[in-house]
């Protein structure tokens, strides 16, 4: 049997928002808040034991981990993950005056707690990190591309695209912020057979932008470099 044991916690369908690990020896103790989590549609995996290289080869938004039981802490021994982190302790821990040691208290809370604050916290942390993309994804800031499904989200929020806007924006973010001609988007997207105008590319990049809520005066996700094309927006 393996050292580290998860399960997905499944609740009703939605697109995927956020992904938010739990590592506590003791899960059953924290079924209120992972119920909870489960159905305001967070993607919510659990482990009994922290494992860097599992872990670490994840997508995570936030990491909750779990040290309210004297004694357990389930990430000993592992060095700092690269993503928001949020540790639940003994409500008297944080009432140490100076706090326990190695208790960062911006980043804890008090469990058993208040579910209800809780969420708003945990809501904040993890709506502070960028979409991860996997391997049938694209992730540009709070947009969030599923390649495989053909469906897009800005910051959690569907956004409906004709093909050809799906389309330009992949291309876009595939080009990781390099400049594409007007005419290699049109090669990208009909070939090189494509004998159209030009302007039609600017004017599905116009719909684009009004669907993103993108301002072309002060861009957030595309960037018009005059006389050549487009980017995405640093």
């Amino acid at each position: 049997m393996p050292d580290i044991q998860a399960e997905e916690l499944m609740g009703a369908y939605c697109d995927t928002t956020r992904r938010i690990v739990v590592v506590s020896a003791y899960p059953a103790r924290l079924q209120p808040l992972l119920a909870e989590l489960t159905t305001r549609c967070y993607d919510v995996l659990v482990f009994r034991h922290g494992q860097e290289a599992l872990l670490s080869s994840l997508q995570i938004d936030l990491l909750i981990a779990d040290r309210s039981v004297a004694g357990q802490d389930p990430l000993s021994g592992m060095a700092e993950l690269k993503t928001p982190a949020l540790y639940l302790v003994e409500p008297a821990a944080l009432q140490d005056e100076p706090p326990a040691h190695g208790l960062a208290t911006d980043r804890s809370e008090a469990w058993p707690g208040d579910v209800g604050a809780l969420l708003v916290r945990i809501e904040d942390l993890a709506g502070k990190s960028a979409p991860q993309a996997g391997p049938d994804e694209a992730a540009f800031k709070d947009i969030r591309m599923d390649l495989r499904r053909v469906t897009v989200q800005r910051d959690g929020r569907r956004v409906e695209l004709t093909k050809t806007e799906f389309d330009i924006l992949r291309a876009l973010l595939m080009a990781g912020g390099g400049v594409l001609s007007r005419q290699d988007l049109m090669e990208k997207l009909w070939g090189e057979g494509y004998f159209g105008g030009s302007n039609s590319i600017d004017v599905h990049i116009k719909s684009l932008r009004k669907k993103l809520g993108d301002d072309p005066k002060n861009p957030r996700y595309i960037v018009t470099v005059r006389g050549v094309g487009y980017r995405t927006a640093d």
